[in-house]
């Protein structure tokens, strides 16, 4: 049994609140993937990848708030989960942005309406309206993260 606890000021601080939305999250994130080691940093760089063809990992890194190391470790593990392949740049040859495989892009085929029939069992208790302003305002938020042109939401 749940006891009643009253926040106080704590149900002023943003903060918060966005955090217990991304626990909340991360809880109902499809079984299927956690268990082929997909976690949702390592789903948004699959999405970002495929949408975005040529995408350094420097660029990839900043979108997600990631230093370069942790930004490597995650693209070495989906590389080796055959989800991606490090490519070549025609401009620059040291550069090797990921791409998606053929793998890769059947798993994010799989998954994303996994993930967003969950998305709508969480957050069903806003109206679409709400879902829409409440995705507007975490993106005007997050705005000064996305590269410039990158940013496809509204």
């Amino acid at each position: 049994m749940s006891e009643a606890i009253e926040l106080g000021r704590l149900a002023g601080v943003v903060g918060y609140h966005l955090r217990r939305a991304q626990l909340r999250s991360y809880a109902e994130y499809p079984a299927e993937a956690t268990r082929r080691g997909v976690t949702p940093p390592h789903l948004a760089v699959l999405l970002l990848v495929e949408a975005n063809p040529g995408i350094k990992q420097t660029t990839l890194a900043k979108v997600l708030s990631l230093d370069r190391s942790t930004m490597v470790r995650m693209v070495d593990r989906l590389e080796q989960a055959k989800l991606i392949e490090r490519g070549s740049s025609r401009v620059d040859r040291r550069v090797a942005p990921p791409v998606l495989t053929a793998k890769g892009r059947a798993f994010v085929d799989a998954i994303l309406p996994k993930l967003l029939e969950s998305e709508d069992g969480w957050l069903a208790p806003l109206s679409a309206a709400e879902r829409t302003t409440l995705l507007r305002l975490l993106s005007k938020i997050t705005a000064s993260d996305i590269v410039a042109g990158r940013n496809n939401s509204r």
